[in-house]
C-alpha cells in the first residue's frame, strides 16, 4: 500500500511522537510511507531547529517519493480547473499533492480538511 502522508500529518507525528500516531509509524517501518516534492518543501520550509533537521533528514531517507511528473502536473491543471468551476480555491501545492496521489495509486493521509473536497472531484 502507498500512504502519501501531507505535511499536516507529518508535523503532528513530529510533534506528537509514534505512540499517538502509531499508523505512521507503521507506515515508515513498512516501507509504506511516500513523501512528494510539494509535502517535503512545506516541512523543509517550517522546520526550526537542529531536532527538527535530524527528524526531517532521516524521515527523507526513510520513504519512499512519488515524483511529481508531467502527468502529474497534467492532472494537477485539470484539477484545480474542477475545483475552480466548483467554487473551490485551493492552494497551488495541495493541488499537486492530491494530483501526485492520484497518479500514483496513493492514498492521501492527512488532517486538513480543505484536502476533502479535492479528493471528491
Amino acid at each position: 500500500m502507498k500512504w502519501l502522508i501531507d505535511s499536516s500529518v507529518w508535523i503532528n507525528f513530529l510533534r506528537d511522537g509514534e505512540a499517538k500516531h502509531a499508523e505512521v509509524a507503521a507506515a515508515v517501518r513498512n516501507r509504506e510511507a511516500y513523501l512528494c516534492q510539494p509535502v517535503w518543501v512545506e516541512l523543509w520550509s517550517g522546520m526550526r531547529g537542529k531536532r527538527e533537521e535530524l527528524a526531517l533528514t532521516y524521515l527523507k531517507d526513510c520513504c519512499e517519493w512519488l515524483e511529481v511528473d508531467e502527468e502529474t502536473w497534467g492532472l494537477a491543471a485539470k484539477l484545480r480547473r474542477a475545483a475552480m468551476l466548483a467554487g473551490l480555491n485551493r492552494p497551488l501545492a495541495d493541488v499537486l499533492i492530491v494530483a501526485c496521489a492520484k497518479r500514483h495509486g496513493a492514498t492521501l493521509i492527512h488532517c486538513d480538511k480543505h484536502f476533502d473536497a479535492l479528493l471528491k472531484l
